[in-house]
């Protein structure tokens, strides 16, 4: 089998688009890592029940979570091929 040059030729722009999501969804695990162990303790994760419990408590939450959290939005919604749609 053999691969096609274009193939190839994409694949470190396709890694240099998913790593700066990745890397930001981390930095806002870490950032509220602390206020979900505090808040939703009990709730098992998956499936988005920990940001729901967050979300919540949203009053509650600490400033450096909440500004992760604002960071990761903003660069969410600059990704290149979203429709403005998207973005709320």
């Amino acid at each position: 089998m053999k691969i096609k040059p274009n193939i190839l030729l994409s694949l470190p722009l396709l890694m240099a688009l998913c790593l700066p999501a990745a890397h930001a969804e981390e930095s806002v695990k870490d950032a509220c890592k602390q206020d979900a162990q505090t808040l939703c303790k009990g709730i098992q994760p998956g499936g988005g029940r920990i940001a729901a419990c967050l979300k919540q408590h949203k009053d509650e939450v600490s400033a450096e979570c909440k500004e992760a959290v604002k960071d990761h939005r903003s660069e969410h919604r600059r990704r290149p091929g979203r429709k403005a749609s998207d973005a709320t």
